[in-house]
């Protein structure tokens, strides 16, 4: 089996080979003896290991909680089904312990992406350091400004919400970011070379996890000659409070619609109607408790699914088989009925507007009728009509946020 992992992956080194004999198979595997092992097979095989030697600069060490590094990366993973995908990561490193976090996702990174990122690293080490360390990149900087940094507006309004310092790298200086380069390199070909790329980037995330768990952070350091693990307990009490963020639980997160009308959630694909991927190429993905809500990215809520606890299946709406145009009409018709006519011109301005949609927004404005009563509906229409929103989604939210439904 390690045989047929050196021939297939000549690059791979005795310790990823180690790192995968814990992944999938119980014991307690020296890395030692598994580089002696392979060394041999290397050997006795004539399969000599292809490296690419790239030379670093020794930087300063600082104190506990004073610093964490920021960079990116990207790689092309293979797919099971065949073909290949190009996964981008954040890696972060704590330059004193050199404790790490990584986290994918297979879009390009914008700023948005980079703030959920930073989160979720703060989330993960239990706290936040007081200087961040980044290259010039333009998700997080628009101009240097001759050395008055003028940062992106979601950047600049997340930084003061955290209270941090940035350091902005100058152009090929490897003396202020060498730990992150070598943390860079070494998630690419200490993970996601030679790995085949799961579902969906949530069970990715969860893999890079278990890795940093396992192996990342609890291997004795080569410059430190020290365990990352064992000394961030000690910096960990060094680290900042990280801030009251959103219920992240309520966040929205984009995903791309696939050719079949699906989109990948947590290991499963969920329909969304027919048609879908010709008008809107992504969408946004909100949970609430077990329910799995789909919207446009203008915010329009498209369907909704009930969350499966499974992997591996397709979580189908029926209805998203057929065109729902043509009963839809009938649908419109028996909504302004129901609201007694004194709505007509606003639910045929919904109706032009979210056409794609139009079903799902008419089936919400009627369970806002059971909820609420027709009158508080007309009331939410009206107010809706004056600030030209032509969506349900806004009167759902006029209408909770003045009469709560009791549970």
């Amino acid at each position: 089996m390690i045989l047929s992992w050196i021939k297939a992956n000549p690059r791979i080194s005795s310790a990823q080979i180690c790192d995968w004999l814990k992944e999938d198979y119980p014991g307690d595997f020296k890395e030692r003896t598994v580089s002696r092992y392979v060394n041999r097979l290397r050997s006795d095989y004539n399969l000599p290991r292809v490296i690419n030697p790239r030379e670093f600069t020794a930087v300063e060490e600082l104190p506990p909680g004073q610093q964490m590094q920021v960079d990116f990366g990207e790689m092309y993973m293979p797919r099971a089904e065949g073909g290949r995908i190009k996964v981008r990561f954040a890696a972060f490193v704590l330059s004193h312990s050199r404790y790490k976090f990584v986290w994918f996702q297979s879009r390009p990174f914008c700023t948005v992406d980079l703030i959920t990122a930073l989160r979720e690293c703060f989330k993960y080490i239990g706290g936040m350091p007081r200087e961040l360390v980044f290259d010039q990149d333009s998700i997080v900087c628009v101009s240097e400004n001759n050395g008055d940094i003028i940062y992106t507006t979601e950047f600049e309004k997340f930084r003061q919400e955290c209270g941090f310092r940035v350091y902005m790298c100058r152009g090929a200086d490897p003396q202020t970011k060498g730990k992150i380069e070598n943390v860079v390199r070494y998630v690419k070909h200490g993970f996601v070379e030679n790995r085949i790329y799961p579902y969906d980037d949530s069970t990715l995330n969860a893999l890079a996890v278990a890795w940093l768990e396992r192996t990342a952070n609890v291997k004795v350091h080569g410059t430190t000659r020290r365990i990352p693990a064992e000394v961030f307990a000690e910096e960990r009490e060094h680290l900042l409070p990280i801030p009251i963020f959103e219920d992240r639980n309520s966040a929205k997160m984009l995903r791309t619609v696939r050719k079949d009308n699906t989109i990948l959630y947590n290991g499963n694909r969920y329909s969304v109607p027919v048609g879908t991927y010709t008008h809107q190429k992504e969408v946004c993905l909100e949970t609430e408790g077990s329910i799995l809500k789909i919207y446009t990215t203008t915010s329009d809520l498209i369907c909704e699914h009930t969350i499966s606890e499974s992997k591996g299946l397709l979580i189908k709406n029926r209805s998203h088989e057929r065109d729902t145009q043509g009963p839809v009409n009938g649908l419109k018709e028996k909504l302004k009925e129901k609201l007694g006519h004194s709505a007509d011109e606003y639910i045929d301005k919904l109706y032009a507007e979210k056409k794609r949609y139009a079903r799902d927004q008419f089936k919400l404005i009627f369970t806002m009728m059971d909820l609420y009563g027709t009158e508080k509906v007309l009331n939410a229409i009206s107010f809706c009509e004056r600030n030209r929103l032509y969506s349900a989604s806004p009167i759902k939210d006029f209408l909770e946020s003045k009469s709560p439904v009791q549970k």
